[in-house]
């Protein structure tokens, strides 16, 4: 009994560590996403500049409805940079602090039922990224987005969010499944204290699963259609 208990608590022990790993290279993948995804920014940022000096030196010499039309680029050109200069900010911020991040709530409603939930946290440029990577290939459906939220201090908003529902949490024996049990309006309330401001939308859409639920209704409609249509062998 002791040698089958050992065996137990080494297996859990290599598949812990297991896991740490593959947590630590997921954790080295997204840093270096960040910094390819900051110097992506930059070059963005650069080549929208040029553009701008260039709009601005051929409009000195232009006249007219010509002038007009280089006045209309050179403005269209700012707010390009300007929005180029705050995503470069955003990611050199993201690449440089790593507690900065985003905390994602998703749902699936088609894989889990209804009052489950992910709370997670990504340190993407592009959060989104990341919640069409969770629902790739390991689910049938796709995940609904209820919110993601900017934080300079990610982690500790995560751990908030999980400690409110600690006592839902699906997985008891493994932290980094991080699904709970929980109404969406509990997870409102609990977004509307710990991040206020923050947007939350508690309606959404499960596209694929409500289309799939129709169609395969649609069918046993027509099935049972056909079925009160047969005529009888013999009259």
């Amino acid at each position: 009994m002791q040698e089958l208990f050992l065996t137990h608590e080494y297996r859990e022990k290599l598949k812990v560590e297991r896991e740490e790993r593959a947590e630590l290279a997921r954790a080295q993948k997204e840093e270096q996403k960040l910094v390819r995804d900051m110097e992506r920014a930059e070059e963005e940022e650069a080549r929208y500049q040029r553009l701008l000096d260039k709009a601005r030196a051929e409009a000195e010499r232009a006249v007219g409805p010509r002038l007009e039309a280089f006045n209309a680029q050179i403005a269209m050109l700012e707010r390009d940079l300007e929005e180029a200069h705050a995503k470069f900010e955003r990611a050199q911020a993201m690449a440089e602090k790593t507690k900065s991040g985003y905390v994602y709530i998703i749902s699936n409603i088609g894989s889990f039922g209804d009052d489950v939930v992910k709370i997670g946290l990504t340190r993407r440029l592009d959060p989104a990224d990341r919640v069409r990577e969770l629902g790739d290939a390991s689910v049938p459906f796709t995940f609904d987005t209820h919110a993601i939220i900017y934080s300079d201090d990610a982690p500790a908003l995560e751990r908030a969010l999980h400690r409110e529902f600690e006592g839902v949490r699906i997985n008891a024996q493994n932290f980094r499944k991080e699904f709970f049990r929980a109404r969406i309006e509990d997870v409102e309330a609990a977004v509307t204290r710990l991040a206020p401001g923050a947007p939350f939308f508690r309606d959404v859409e499960a596209q694929d699963y409500r289309e799939t639920l129709a169609r395969r209704n649609a069918a046993l409609a027509a099935l049972h259609m056909e079925k009160d249509y047969q005529l009888p062998e013999a009259i």
